[in-house]
């Protein structure tokens, strides 16, 4: 009796510190149309399904054990589909693992390009997620956060905080996420966008149990003009950054996990406009960072032709040692690449072909090797043929695919071990610099003003909104559930100008001004 006693407890403990030690994954892939990737098992992936019906953006995290948690995506069908009913929403949304949208989980700020999404953990609350979203192009442009809590719904989730906007200006496609290196804050990077100037600028964030704090904004690297097709992606263990970009640019830098800093920036190929050797579309690194696989599509004045591409990281002259594994012709053209959480990688290919085939929304008939399947690279850290690309080799069970697949981060990546921040006490920097805990986005084309309040302190709440006459145009009043409080109200039938809002609780009193326009 005792033995068995003994082995239930150290059962449990090895339990435990299995989950400790990888509390998250993103063993259940979701993108394009209803399509998803079941890994838990990774000698034997297979098809299962989503709800997701998203041209690229899209994200997934799971629980320790590989079992779904919730995903995500973002559309913008009124673009991509002309010859469809008169869709009107640019919008993501969330999804719970009953493969329902969660509650309060649509309307967020969110652009359907490529890579615009990123989850983290909430170090400070393991029922609690950050999903970092940005719009690349006005509206809703910007960088902005909603916080997701698994504990409502009986564990089915609410957004809980949406819109919180960090940056209002543009921002590039690519986001990416790192584990710190005391293994339990994350970094989250971005880059700033423009069509006009050349920018250089990275905004990198630390989440940590006090929240997001204020950025550590970096000049480093080529400048470059618009960061659309901008792809930031961390090797494996998280030390290396690269930045690849069209118009040639392929760029790594050292990045430190406990200062969150970037250095020594080794451009590979520098950006230039033209000519155009061959536009680069995505890539994705082998697990050991010996070779870079990209994708591109334009190559000089031939634009129905795309590649799949390896470099030699460890060569001499890596741009000389480009070996295409691969020619795509229209209407099939080479779209993301992604590593799985079984250190392959996989490729996602579009088909373009009629006014409903071009990229999304196919066609209800449109059904092929291209929309049906997606490729793999099955031995990436191998040198040309020996990595064994098999092209449409991966069935996706009856479902689709686009251009995307998800921007996973390394969620079982763990501390750096033997670095000055390995532990939790030292090498922290959890200072939050938000000037307020009330926060108001208004977003224009859907006139409505997100409103969120968090680390809320009483246990009612006052909400008033006057307008510049003093005028009370709003109010509302009720209990507090948690120590956070959000609002989508709709301002389609007030005036434009200036408003107030006044949020109280009977321990604290915030203000804030938003601009109508």
């Amino acid at each position: 009796m005792k033995l068995k006693k003994k082995i239930i407890i150290l059962l449990i403990l090895i339990v435990n510190c299995s989950f400790v030690k990888g509390q998250f994954t993103d063993r259940y892939w979701t993108f394009g149309d209803s399509s998803a990737i079941d890994f838990k098992n990774l000698n034997n992936p297979v098809p299962t399904s989503s709800i997701l019906r998203v041209r690229g953006t899209c994200v997934s995290i799971c629980d320790s054990l590989g079992d779904l948690l919730f995903y995500g995506g973002s559309p913008n069908i009124d673009i991509w589909h002309p010859a469809g009913p008169p869709y009107t929403y640019n919008y993501g949304y969330i999804v719970n693992k009953s493969h329902q949208i969660m509650s309060n989980g649509d309307s967020l700020a969110s652009s359907l390009w490529y890579q615009e999404m990123i989850i983290t953990p909430d170090p400070g609350n393991i029922n609690r997620f950050y999903l970092f979203t940005t719009g690349v192009l006005n509206p809703p442009s910007g960088f902005y956060y909603s916080l997701i809590d698994l504990s409502y719904n009986g564990g089915f989730g609410k957004v809980i905080q949406k819109n919180i906007q960090l940056e209002s200006f543009e921002v590039g496609d690519g986001l990416a996420a790192v584990k710190h290196g005391n293994g339990r804050d994350w970094w989250v990077i971005m880059k700033k966008y423009s069509n006009v100037v050349a920018l250089d600028e990275f905004y990198i964030y630390l989440v940590s149990p006090t929240g997001v704090s204020a950025p550590i904004i970096q000049h480093i690297g080529y400048p470059i003009i618009s960061g659309s097709g901008l792809t930031l992606k961390f090797s494996k263990n998280g030390d290396k950054l690269f930045a690849v970009a069209p118009d040639n640019l392929i760029e790594s830098y050292d990045f430190d996990r406990c200062t969150g800093v970037l250095s020594n920036v080794n451009t590979i190929s520098p950006n230039n406009h033209l000519p155009r050797y061959k536009f680069y579309w995505s890539f994705a690194l082998s697990p050991d960072v010996s070779k870079l696989y990209t994708t591109s599509v334009y190559n000089g004045s031939n634009q129905d032709t795309s590649y799949l591409v390896q470099y030699n990281l460890n060569s001499a002259n890596v741009l000389a040692s480009a070996d295409t594994l691969d020619t795509f012709i229209r209407p099939t053209v080479a779209g993301l690449l992604q590593v799985g959480p079984d250190d392959k990688i996989y490729l996602s290919c579009s088909y373009e072909k009629t006014d409903c085939d071009f990229f999304y929304l196919y066609c209800d008939t449109t059904r092929n090797y291209v929309t049906d399947n997606i490729s793999v690279i099955n031995y990436p850290d191998s040198l040309g043929a020996a990595c064994n690309f098999q092209p449409f080799s991966f069935n996706l069970g009856g479902h689709r695919t686009y251009v995307g697949l998800p921007n996973n981060p390394n969620y079982e990546l763990g501390k750096l071990v033997g670095s000055p921040c390995d532990t939790l006490s030292v090498g922290l920097n959890e200072l939050n610099s938000l000037p307020s805990n009330l926060f108001v986005y208004y977003e224009t084309q859907w006139q409505t003003a997100f409103i969120n309040a968090n680390k809320l302190k009483g246990k009612s709440y006052l909400l008033t909104i006057y307008d510049v006459t003093g005028r009370v145009i709003f109010n509302a009043a009720g209990k507090l559930d948690a120590d956070t409080y959000t609002l989508n109200l709709d301002m389609s039938s007030y005036s434009l100008g200036m408003y107030l809002i006044s949020f109280t609780t009977e321990k604290e009193k915030m203000v804030k001004k938003f601009l109508k326009n």
